[in-house]
């Protein structure tokens, strides 16, 4: 992000020596003519030095006149008084009493000694110097002014930088062909030279950089050129993330860079109040959270930067994408040291787009989403199926053989085939289901001048989901000012407010429709009005309780304000500061109808119905104070140096309680609740950290070819124990431009890269290492109360830090058509944080340790194919392949973990959707253990396990567990293709995993363990056992039960996805200035358009997964 402020810092920098010395360059070029010059001058002066009214009549004239500072006659004082005098005769006039004169030199006029200007006279020649001295103005293309740009003269080591106005000085040698100028952020620019064009250099005009800001990496706190980077990042800019067109930030971040992995969540789908979760290279840490919906404590959650401001995931998820104007992914310890103990699962910088000067200007975008439930991974069997399903199962066979009982079975077994003659065959997918237009709209304003520059925001966002009443709608402000104090100082204020409310399907999860019998009917067929209880199974129809006046609904208002300034104090020193406070106000309600079936037994009033509420406020404050120094030593190394602090507190203050007893059903505020939840009482919940680091780096460069990148931070936290407050963090980096070499005879550019250092994490909750007490009115003795203990705290605890090794290389072939980047890297987790089981007899159940530790190591890829650049017909096509491959392994593990395998183990836990995790050293941590099954018996049904010791029985047993792959992949990635002709860009994602293991959770409930009185997968009915002999996969049609957990419903599970699909249109310009239009863009786009699998499994089973169309249209005034 500190290129933002790089960029705004430019703004108010001398805007007079600009204009000047501009003309000034101008008027040479177009006024010289030959060794003549027809100027003339009006100047009056009284006691100046010569080299001051040179200086005065050079911007009256708008001549450039060339001084040499070392000439000591030209600090002789003068008094002048010219009228209409030409230049030379005031020249000649003005050093009369010196030891110099003037000579035209290419144009120019060069102030000389005498004697050089006598052997020119004297020989009839002009006598060229060894060195000639260039000095000018170096801007961007609005006609900023950069500070600190590098300017070489190639092929030596001879260079300069601009100063806090832009201006340079340089000493060309003679001979010399080409001029070259760099800057953070800029394309590099070579300039010809010869002693003839001298004039050109007086106003240099540099691009900033089209695509992923290729010469410059923004690591939050410092900014480094790319080539002098030692760590591994992948930086995006905004136009090409918005071209994913997903629906959130979250899930199209995993298209450009393979190590970021969205963890998969087959049971909420595209539930939009379900914030993904993300890891960067792997899981460093146990998710031992007994729910995800607290995304806060993810361990292996990464680091969320929102200009430079540490924000939680749920912010990210609800940022509207319009604004980003790049993001920056950090990966390894040369890159994340600087975050400490926040840097372990990697880093990921949001910057925002900054205001612009000039006239008012208005960016508007409109966003129209239909979003359609994907049910394809659902196989659900029909009524006429199902009732042949019931009928196999022994639904309507006498268990006793009694004659009586039969008659009444093949009595109901008539009255539903009955039905089914008729027609009856409930789609009971459908009833919770809707098509849904989204709609999403951002209108941004700027203007102001090169000193004060202003941004306002407006932006409404509404995912109504595809279960009927669920939903997200997001409003916002942003209001942003820059203000340039000087030439060197700025300060930015940046307001934003947040409005999120989220609804749930007051239609429930979406699982119960998928298991209702498609015999049942909905409607009664006469009134056309909802059946509360079904006719075959007595069971309520859950439309009943959808159509009560429930709600479920959470909601926050955010407040961010965030300080910034940034004190240039010359070209090489620089001081930048933050501040930040925020507070969090979010609530949550749930109610309950007293009509709900779930009262339906309930007979006291007092209990019937609920209403459930909480509420919690959140207050940070984050801050960070830096100092940088930069310079270049004898025209070979270069020094980045960089200290800093920074100081982060949370507070955190939350209430609830559930009332129940509403006697009407319309009266659900909590007024009219009648007491609170029987054995239940309001709680409440506090949480309290301090977060204080102090860090430091150093980059040096040698010759451009040879860099070194070393940082130091420590970081003091109130969530460690007292004995172990502070903790050091560091990193060592060092990066080899081989292309430099004077023996590298290729146009091809390679770079060698390789880290190591240790970082942090502090995902964990704020109160661990210590110990809680809560008072217990029934503990009284003479009217003292008594406390009880409520967690015993660690005052040893220790930080959970990660060692990580990384090496890497970038290499650019045939002039950008091949680029590859490739890094390795090892990731060790030491000081595990766990949770502990201890006697009950102690009071609590468990306690925080650090026990073992984990490694992840792996492989990065990302391979990019410019194929076809052909710029003057406006056609270029690019493919980039992304790859990753991450192995996880616990290197060491306390017994007291013994226990969680032993729950895992246990006999009420060997069936059901998936086996829990067990953990062993040596193994991974999400590695898939069951019993190996050799099939279903054709003879019996029944299934076949193999133990241990290789004997083959019918009987499970939970210890004769092996290993049989991994939950996650070993190879995952993108493929993306961009192809733009003219006007018209097609922009194409695929992703892909590979080398995964899944136990089917649909093959354990849905086909096996099915009940034959709810629907189930068709397989149930075609592919199960149903007399000896049968070759099944499945076994015997009328075993209920549920299946034991083994190698049979382990599947592969690779699946390719076509991720997006976009295709845009800007409209050419000369269509769009009669409307006073700067820029039209239509988009259209499509998500999840297909998908192939190797394992047909139900997904989305709580809240279905969706396909999305959309069109968006993009305005700028």
């Amino acid at each position: 992000m500190n290129k933002l402020y790089l960029s705004r810092s430019r703004i108010a920098q001398s805007l007079r020596g600009l204009l000047l010395l501009s003309i000034t360059m101008i008027a040479v070029i177009q006024a010289f003519a030959a060794n003549s010059i027809q100027v003339l001058v009006t100047f009056e002066a009284a006691n100046m030095p010569i080299t001051a009214v040179l200086d005065k009549i050079s911007k009256q004239t708008n001549v450039a006149i060339f001084q040499n500072n070392n000439q000591t006659d030209l600090a002789k004082k003068v008094t002048v008084n010219f009228k209409n005098e030409k230049l030379e005769n005031v020249l000649e006039n003005l050093l009369s009493s010196t030891n110099l004169t003037y000579r035209i030199e290419n144009d120019l006029i060069v102030i000389i000694p005498t004697k050089e200007k006598e052997s020119v006279n004297e020989n009839q020649l002009q006598q060229t110097p060894k060195e000639i001295e260039i000095e000018g103005l170096v801007v961007d293309v609005k006609g900023e002014p950069l500070i600190a740009v590098n300017i070489l003269v190639v092929g030596t080591t001879k260079g300069t930088s601009t100063d806090l106005e832009g201006k340079f000085k340089l000493k060309v040698p003679v001979g010399t062909t080409k001029i070259k100028f760099s800057y953070i952020g800029f394309d590099d620019l070579i300039m010809d030279f010869n002693p003839s064009n001298t004039a050109s250099f007086a106003k240099v005009v540099m691009n900033e950089a089209a695509y992923n800001i290729d010469n410059v990496v923004v690591t939050g706190y410092f900014d480094r050129t790319k080539s002098s980077f030692t760590g591994s990042q992948v930086t995006v800019k905004g136009d090409e993330l918005r071209k994913v067109g997903s629906l959130n930030f979250m899930q199209a971040i995993s298209a450009f860079d393979p190590s970021i992995r969205i963890v998969p969540n087959t049971e909420f789908g595209s539930d939009p109040n379900r914030v993904p979760e993300i890891t960067i290279r792997g899981e460093n840490g146990f998710d031992l959270r007994s729910s995800a919906d607290d995304a806060r404590s993810n361990p292996n959650a990464p680091l969320y930067l929102l200009d430079g401001i540490e924000v939680s995931p749920t912010r990210v998820y609800d940022l509207d994408m319009n604004r980003i104007d790049s993001f920056v992914i950090l990966k390894d310890a040369s890159a994340t040291s600087l975050y400490g103990s926040r840097g372990a699962n990697g880093v990921i910088l949001i910057t925002t787009i900054p205001p612009k000067e000039g006239v008012i200007r208005v960016s508007a975008n409109a966003n129209f989403t239909v979003s359609i439930p994907d049910l394809r991974d659902y196989n659900l069997m029909n009524a006429t199926e199902k009732l042949e399903y019931e009928k196999l199962a022994g639904v309507f066979k006498s268990r006793t053989n009694n004659r009586e009982e039969q008659i009444a079975l093949d009595i109901k077994y008539n009255d539903r085939l009955a039905e089914v003659v008729r027609g009856v065959d409930t789609y009971w997918l459908s009833k919770p289901l809707r098509t849904s237009i989204n709609q999403r709209y951002n209108a941004f304003v700027e203007g102001g001048d090169r000193s004060f520059k202003y941004g306002i925001t407006l932006n409404y966002d509404s995912d109504k989901g595809v279960m009927k009443g669920s939903g997200r709608e997001r409003y916002g402000i942003n209001v942003s000012f820059n203000y340039n104090i000087g030439t060197n100082f700025l300060i930015r204020n940046d307001l934003t407010i947040n409005n999120v409310e989220g609804s749930n399907s007051p239609y429930g999860s979406f699982s119960t429709y998928a298991l209702q019998n498609p015999i049942e009917r909905a409607y009664d067929k006469t009134t056309g009005n909802i059946i509360r209880t079904f006719a075959f199974n007595n069971a309520v129809n859950p439309l009943v309780n959808a159509n009560l006046p429930n709600t479920d609904i959470n909601k926050y208002t955010e407040f961010q304000d965030n300080f910034n300034m940034d004190w240039r104090i010359n070209k090489n020193f620089r001081v930048t500061g933050r501040a930040s406070i925020s507070k969090n106000l979010s609530k949550t309600e749930k109610y309950l109808s007293p009509l709900s079936s779930a009262f339906d037994k309930e007979t006291d009033a007092n209990k019937r119905g609920s209403y459930t509420t909480s509420n919690r406020t959140d207050i940070n404050f984050d801050g960070n104070i830096t100092a940088s120094y930069n310079n270049t030593f004898a025209d070979k190394i270069t020094a980045n140096v960089g200290v800093g602090s920074n100081a982060a507190t949370t507070d955190a203050i939350g209430d609830g309680y559930t009332a129940t007893g509403f006697l009407s059903d319309n009266m659900r505020f909590v007024q009219y609740a009648q007491q609170f939840k029987e054995n239940s009482k309001p709680s409440g919940s506090f949480d309290k950290s301090r977060l204080i680091g102090f860090f430091a780096n150093v980059n040096l460069g040698y010759d451009s070819r040879y860099y070194i990148d070393v940082s130091f931070r420590t970081d003091g936290s109130s969530r460690f124990g007292k004995e172990s407050r502070f903790a050091p963090f560091w990193s060592f980096g060092a990066a080899w431009n081989i292309d430099r070499e004077k023996w590298w005879n290729s146009d091809a550019t390679l770079k060698l890269r390789a880290s190591v250092g240790s970082t942090g994490s502090v995902n964990f909750s704020a109160d661990q290492a210590i110990t809680k007490y809560q008072y217990n009115s029934s503990y009284e003795y003479n009217g003292v109360y008594g406390a009880q203990l409520l967690g015993y705290g660690n005052p040893a605890l220790r930080w959970q830090n990660t060692i990580q090794n990384n090496i890497g290389f970038d290499l650019n072939m045939w002039k950008n058509i091949v680029v590859l980047n490739m890094d390795a890297y090892i990731k060790q987790t030491q000081n595990l944080l766990l949770p502990i089981d201890v006697a009950p007899s102690t009071g609590f159940s468990s306690y925080t340790e650090n026990l073992g530790s984990m490694e992840n190591k792996g492989l990065d890829m990302r391979l990019r194919f410019n194929i076809i650049r052909n710029y003057n017909d406006g056609l270029n096509w690019n493919v980039t392949i992304g790859a990753s491959s991450n192995k996880n392994k616990i290197k060491n593990l306390s017994n007291a973990l013994e226990a969680m395998n032993q729950e895992a183990n246990s006999q009420q836990n060997v069936t059901g959707p998936k086996p829990l995790r067990t953990y062993q050293a040596g193994r991974s941590q999400s590695a898939l253990m069951v019993v190996e099954s050799l099939g279903i018996d054709p003879a019996t049904g029944n299934e076949i396990f193999r133990k241990l010791n290789g004997d083959l029985t019918f009987v499970y047993d939970p210890k004769d567990k092996i290993l049989v792959g991994d939950v996650n992949p070993s190879l995952l990635g993108t493929i993306q293709s961009n192809l733009i002709y003219k006007g018209f860009n097609l922009y194409v994602v695929m992703a892909y995993e590979y080398g995964a293991k899944i136990y089917n959770s649909t093959l354990a409930q849905k086909v096996e363990g099915s009940s034959p009185y709810y629907n189930a997968d068709k397989r149930v009915l075609y592919d199960r056992w149903k007399s000896p002999g049968d070759v099944a996969l499945f076994k015997r049609i009328d075993d209920t039960s549920a299946p034991y957990q083994t190698t049979r419903l382990v599947q592969k599970n690779n699946f390719l996805r076509l991720q997006t699909l976009s295709l845009s249109y800007e409209l050419p310009k000369k269509y769009l200035e009669k409307a006073n239009i700067e820029r039209a863009k239509l988009v259209l786009s499509t998500s999840d358009l297909f998908r192939l699998s190797t394992v047909k499994i139900e997904r989305g089973t709580s809240y279905p997964f969706a396909q999305t169309f959309s069109l968006s249209l993009n305005l700028t005034f």
